[in-house]
């Protein structure tokens, strides 16, 4: 199974971003920051990726945060493919590298392998020579 790529901060919040709007007896108000915002989902990669749950002028938004570029989104399904983008960015160079060193050590594996087999040949012919220098000398 497949670690998820992304640290969910809140799992109560998420679900409930993903299934339906907040509303008051949701009781958010304290969970806020000083600027407004919670942080539901962020990337495990280290690239500073986020998603938010803000408070707008018009009430309340999502906020998908990478680096120094912020977008506003009113709905939980546009944040969401927005933040599963930039996960998929972030984390393609981490899944190249990954696959390039497997099959970097999958190459070395059957370097060592047909090393081990040329040496074992080389072992099983001395041996014969020296089988056949003790038979003639007998």
């Amino acid at each position: 199974m497949q670690k998820n790529k992304y640290r969910i901060h809140s799992n109560t919040l998420f679900e409930i971003a993903q299934s339906r709007a907040f509303t008051e007896k949701d009781n958010i108000e304290e969970r806020f920051d000083e600027e407004g915002k919670i942080k539901l989902v962020s990337d495990r990669a280290g690239a500073d990726l986020s998603l938010y749950l803000t408070k707008t002028e018009d009430g309340l938004a999502y906020l998908v945060k990478w680096d120094d570029s912020e977008e506003v989104y009113k709905g939980w399904n546009m944040a969401w493919e927005e933040f599963i983008w930039c996960l998929g960015v972030v984390n393609k160079p981490i899944e190249e590298a990954a696959k390039k060193a497997a099959a970097e050590e999958a190459q070395r594996k059957a370097e060592e392998a047909a090393a081990k087999e040329v040496e074992l040949e080389a072992t099983e012919e001395t041996s014969q020579e020296v089988q056949a220098i003790e038979d003639t000398e007998k």
